[in-house]
């Protein structure tokens, strides 16, 4: 089944092609093409050029059937069984009722195709903003991916230190386990060298009674830190194989988590061939074009309406800013991204289309990932997926200001979030966007959309 887009271009090519062709059948069935005539007289001459002169090819009798090659104001070319010639254009010599029959006929066929392609349009018509539709959702989806994917990264990357940190800590333990060992072994030695000679004979080799009681106890305090010794080396030895373990199994679940990783990245590369299908569809087709253009007004109708539920709109004179607000700080603003603006603010004209537009903010493009920075302080008032912006998020700055970031790849602030000055916010993406990786970025008083560029610092 072919896709959407193919089925609507084809139908409007079908659409035109049977208008043309439809209406031009029924002008030569009706004007200057073959149609066939009836003779209503008897001898009626069959001539070889137009004109009386010249002797007849031959006498056609009533009834004779005629084929209208060419119509002249005097006289027809017409063909006769395998003669062609000519004969007098005049009605009473000719019966044209064939012909208009024909016309009639060929009439009503036009008409009926035209009726049954009226009705297919009417359907194909609303395949536009269902194409619309799949490509939002399809973007929505390669977000939703790559968003796992991104989860999956980090995943991986804190079981590499884990791993990392587990392989430090084994090693560690390791060569404990080595000095422990020598250590252990030399005081074995000593002991078989102590029970050899006797406890007794080392107490008694002592110069007197207090001598020997602390030797006793010097004694007791060897063995004892000995027992010591041997008990952390057993607990080494069980750390060492829980590491060992711990190690086999991170490296298990790391080889899973890049696994479910490169199926994430292969189905990302696969929403985005078929992504890149149906903008190639979109952007093949003035109708579908057109209707994007449509579909992205009426999303920033819906945006100006949810804008101006959070403001107020301006009443008289505007009061002046307060001391360290962002109205303060017109023209010194820092650019929220890295990059060159590609669109500006203002109406602009679809020369492809001669249509003209207006655009409430700049497109600045960017690369994928580049950190997103609030222009000031403030309050999250919106940060979710908005139809025909992607991910966007809104900065309440106070004093009905509030400034607008969308086709941003990941958030990082949610509803009700503080920001602060500077504070990166997002990172750049093409979520809900035809145009590649970029910021969409607008500045808003009361409500109404201020030229971005009047705000931020003059691009060097």
């Amino acid at each position: 089944m072919p896709p959407v887009g193919q089925t609507i271009r084809q139908g409007l090519i079908a659409g035109a092609v049977l208008l043309v062709a439809g209406w031009s059948a029924l002008a030569v069935a009706l004007e200057t093409g073959p149609r066939e005539v009836v003779v209503q007289v008897d001898r009626l001459n069959l001539r070889p050029q137009p004109g009386t002169s010249g002797t007849p090819l031959r006498q056609l009798n009533r009834g004779s059937r005629l084929t209208i090659l060419e119509t002249g104001p005097e006289w027809l070319k017409v063909r006769y069984r395998d003669t062609i010639g000519y004969v007098r254009n005049r009605e009473r010599y000719l019966d044209t009722s064939p012909a208009l029959d024909t016309a009639r006929e060929e009439r009503a066929a036009v008409d009926k195709e035209l009726v049954a392609h009226r009705e297919a349009l009417s359907n194909v018509e609303g395949h536009e903003n269902e194409l619309l539709d799949r490509l939002d959702a399809l973007n929505r989806k390669i977000q939703a991916t790559r968003k796992d994917a991104g989860d999956l990264r980090r995943k991986i990357k804190t079981i590499e230190k884990r791993i990392a940190d587990a392989e430090t800590e084994r090693q560690d333990v390791g060569r404990r386990i080595a000095e422990q060992e020598q250590h252990v072994a030399g005081r074995l030695v000593a002991l078989y060298k102590l029970n050899w000679l006797g406890n007794l004979n080392v107490m008694a080799s002592a110069d007197s009674i207090n001598g020997m009681v602390q030797r006793k106890a010097a004694l007791e305090r060897i063995l004892s830190l000995d027992n010591r010794q041997r008990e952390q080396l057993l607990q080494n030895y069980e750390r060492w194989s829980f590491l060992q373990i711990d190690l086999e199994n991170s490296r298990k679940a790391e080889l899973d988590l890049e696994a479910r990783y490169e199926e994430r990245i292969r189905a990302l590369d696969r929403e985005r061939a078929v992504r890149a299908a149906l903008l190639n569809d979109v952007r093949s087709q003035k109708r579908l074009e057109t209707a994007a253009i449509s579909a992205l007004q009426t999303a920033a109708g819906e945006l100006d309406t949810i804008i101006s539920s959070f403001t107020t709109r301006a009443t008289g004179r505007p009061e002046p800013p307060p001391p360290g607000s962002i109205g303060t700080l017109k023209g010194l603003l820092d650019a929220p991204v890295k990059g060159k603006i590609a669109n500006f603010f203002g109406p602009f004209k679809n020369t492809r289309y001669d249509v003209m537009n207006f655009r409430s903010g700049i497109d600045i493009k960017s690369e994928r990932g580049e950190p997103v920075q609030a222009v000031f302080a403030g309050k999250v008032l919106f940060a979710d997926w908005f139809k025909g912006y992607g991910n966007m998020l809104i900065i309440d700055h106070g004093h009905n200001y509030c400034t607008l970031y969308a086709h941003m790849e990941e958030l990082f602030k949610q509803k009700g979030d503080p920001v602060e000055i500077g504070e990166v916010i997002a990172t750049v993406g093409d979520s809900g966007t035809l145009s590649g990786p970029g910021l969409y970025f607008e500045v808003r008083y009361h409500g109404k959309p201020e030229d971005p560029q009047q705000w931020l610092k003059a691009q060097k």
